[in-house]
């Protein structure tokens, strides 16, 4: 998925209207996607519409916390290990 695609769709999703945090949201999609990555996400799913709602949890878990404070939630940490497992 073109990372424009995945931006406005993760924007979208949070009802984000502007381009003033584009650079934020981008940052933080980057973080999640190595996360899952590195988590053992295959590539292909990381890339596909399955994974879309995913990186907007975590996004959402990121952007939502104060600074020193984020932590990932639980929803995102089992949707992860369940597209790691490739389903």
């Amino acid at each position: 998925m073109a990372v424009a695609t995945l931006l406005d769709k993760v924007k979208q999703a949070l009802g984000i209207t502007t381009d003033a945090q584009d650079d934020t949201i981008s940052l933080y999609i980057n973080d999640v996607k190595a996360f899952m990555l590195d988590a053992g996400v295959p590539q292909s799913v990381l890339e596909s519409d399955a994974a879309v709602g995913c990186i907007t949890r975590g996004v959402n878990d990121l952007w939502t916390y104060g600074a020193g404070t984020a932590k990932l939630s639980e929803y995102f940490k089992q949707r992860v290990i369940q597209l790691s497992a490739g389903r």
